[in-house]
């Protein structure tokens, strides 16, 4: 089959590069487009794909409101991803970005994955609207496009963290950490999406109380998209991205006001602590910790319970083992995701009812 991914962000070059390079080693045709966004090049370009940046120069326009950027974006996107399929021909589409609007004038059916509730990314709903179908997580609510859903029991971290094709590498910790000491580490996102208007996170005089904690149980590193003052420069880490994973799955606490890496962390076993807007309101954040009890959320007006709460936890010597436990039951429920992909990808056409998959044999 002759498939086309088009993805905008670098958590989803994680989320399909097993099923990616599985397809392709199966002798199936795989194109991958993608845009300039934080180190998604870089990503991409530690693979043998055949792949296109169609917006070498990024999609941020310094200077124009969000809102209006977008809009433009909008018609520049479809019109570069015009150009680059005109003269071709695909069986499939994957995405999670504008490709649904040439699948519609292409013919070709669209596939988007999505793991945020509606109420988060309401902008979303005009690439959902003109989808065929949408992957996401059975408990991720996407209003009027439920109907479109194929709900999957899992999360999109486990198609590239979950024990099948995830092996921490310990090697890593001696690039950023030669004495190799317990350490915990602080991720610091720019929160400049369209998604992210009016949104904040932790602060920089809070990172530094955040620190003066974690201190008391090893080293402190920051992995930061922000600049950052001199006073807390001195704690950056600087890994190629196919390393952060690594470093982070040898972390004795992690806290930050990313989503991506807060989730990541939680399916690694590392207690997460996170602070910011979106607290709440996210439904896969919210059940690993109140199922499972992976993560600690809190919004920044509560940033003073999540600091006293951190000094709590840090006196718990037996935090490790616990959270070992809980993770081994969180991947004994949820399924394996990219196993999942695979198969929903090669067996699109013949699936007779694709919102009644028995999900059991992907575990």
């Amino acid at each position: 089959m002759n498939y086309l991914f088009f993805f905008v962000h670098p958590s989803k070059f994680h989320v399909f590069r097993p099923t990616i390079n599985t397809l392709i080693s199966k002798g199936h045709n795989v194109e991958v487009l993608i845009t300039s966004k934080d180190v998604l090049e870089d990503l991409v370009k530690s693979e043998n794909w055949k792949w296109k940046n169609i917006f070498p120069e990024g999609r941020k326009m310094n200077g124009i409101s969000p809102y209006i950027s977008s809009t433009i974006n909008l018609f520049r996107t479809i019109w570069r991803l015009y150009f680059y399929t005109r003269n071709k021909n695909y069986d499939l589409f994957i995405t999670d970005d504008l490709l649904v609007y040439i699948g519609k004038l292409k013919n070709v059916p669209t596939i988007v994955f999505n793991d945020d509730d509606i109420q988060v990314v309401k902008q979303f709903a005009i690439i959902m609207a003109v989808a065929d179908h949408i992957l996401a997580p059975d408990i991720t609510d996407l209003g009027r496009y439920n109907k479109k859903k194929i709900g999957f029991p899992s999360y999109k971290e486990l198609a590239y963290l979950h024990p099948n094709y995830f092996l921490p590498d310990k090697s890593v910790v001696s690039e950023f950490n030669p004495s190799l000491e317990n350490y915990s580490i602080i991720r610091i996102v720019s929160l400049r999406a369209y998604h992210d208007v009016g949104k904040k996170g932790i602060t920089d005089i809070q990172i530094l109380e955040i620190i003066k904690v974690l201190e008391k149980i090893g080293k402190v590193f920051i992995v930061a998209e922000r600049p950052l003052p001199s006073s807390l420069e001195k704690y950056r880490i600087k890994l190629s991205p196919q390393k952060i994973l690594h470093a982070l799955a040898f972390a004795q606490i992690f806290v930050g006001d990313s989503q991506t890496m807060t989730s990541e962390a939680t399916i690694l076993g590392v207690p997460a602590f996170r602070c910011n807007d979106f607290v709440g309101r996210i439904s896969v954040v919210d059940e690993k910790e109140t199922k499972y009890q992976l993560s600690f959320n809190f919004l920044t007006k509560d940033y003073p319970k999540m600091i006293e709460r951190l000094k709590e936890f840090v006196v718990d010597s037996d935090f490790k083992s616990s959270f070992k436990k809980k993770r081994e039951k969180l991947i004994s429920e949820k399924i394996d995701l990219t196993k999942f992909m695979i198969w929903y990808f090669e067996n699109y056409f013949t699936i007779e009812n694709h919102g009644s998959i028995d999900f059991s044999a992907f575990k």
